[in-house]
């Protein structure tokens, strides 16, 4: 969290606009209060895009997978949008369930060899074995 002190937002908005005046296309602001990211918004003439600076940015940012539940923990600003976490884990815990049942992969999931290769096969090892 930054600008905070009067001082400090107005250090802000002044960087914001030295660095419009030398040709940036866009600024992130990270982790300042909302009012502050607003007001360098309509300061400004290049977008800005927020994390954790509230809605009046132009457009947003938020880690994939903190979006899509795939984090333990959240920061303040992110919301998970979806609870893939927990599905991912059931997926998981399935795929090892089935796997030590044996039950997947199965027939329709596997390779064949025809029945007349297989004994090829087995009589030409039989010819070999010691």
């Amino acid at each position: 969290m930054q600008a905070r002190s009067a001082e400090a937002i107005k250090q802000l908005v002044d960087d914001a606009r030295q660095l419009t005046e030398h040709g940036v296309s866009a600024i992130v602001l990270e982790g300042i209060p909302d009012r502050v990211a607003e007001y360098v918004t309509h300061e400004i003439s290049v977008p800005t895009i927020g994390i954790g600076a509230g809605a009046g940015c132009d457009g947003q940012v938020l880690v994939f997978h903190d979006c899509l539940g795939l984090s333990s923990g959240y920061p303040k600003f992110a919301r998970p949008f979806e609870d893939l976490r927990s599905r991912i884990i059931d997926g998981l815990s399935q795929y090892r369930t089935q796997v030590e049942a044996r039950t997947f992969p199965n027939d329709q999931e596997s390779y064949h060899v025809t029945d007349h290769e297989w004994a090829e096969f087995l009589s030409l090892v039989q010819d070999t074995s010691p």
